[in-house]
């Protein structure tokens, strides 16, 4: 690899960004989706108590976590889901910052900074 030249290997580099966070994120959603034929969305795999918050309600999630409860499986992949993007230009930024490329540097804060206030709106 290291024969390619800087750019080549930066973009293989950032385009493993997305495969990886979208390869995640459709295995948690799949193996909720899968652990919710066994004990039903709300239910738990460890066959601890859990609540029924609605499916929307992402509050609370690591103890619905911890409890293996299947929704929040699911939930923890459409999150790994949203915040592929953000990990992708947060690479980029810092790979700009690395060449010194204080242009694109100063392009990926602004997009950057746009995505977390898209995701603050959202609220």
């Amino acid at each position: 690899m290291s024969g390619q030249p800087a750019d080549e290997r930066l973009e293989r580099g950032l385009s493993l960004v997305l495969v990886v966070g979208v390869i995640i994120s459709a295995a948690l959603i799949a193996a909720g989706f899968a652990a919710s034929f066994a004990v039903g969305w709300t239910g738990s795999l460890l066959g601890q108590a859990t609540s029924a918050p609605p499916t929307t309600d992402f509050s609370a999630l690591l103890p619905r976590l911890v409890a293996l409860q299947p929704l929040a499986i699911s939930q923890l992949g459409l999150l790994a889901l949203v915040l592929t993007p953000f990990v992708r230009v947060a690479a980029s930024l810092l790979a700009f910052a690395f060449e010194r490329d204080w242009l694109y540097v100063a392009i990926s804060t602004a997009v950057l900074v746009l995505l977390l206030l898209s995701l603050i709106a959202l609220r």
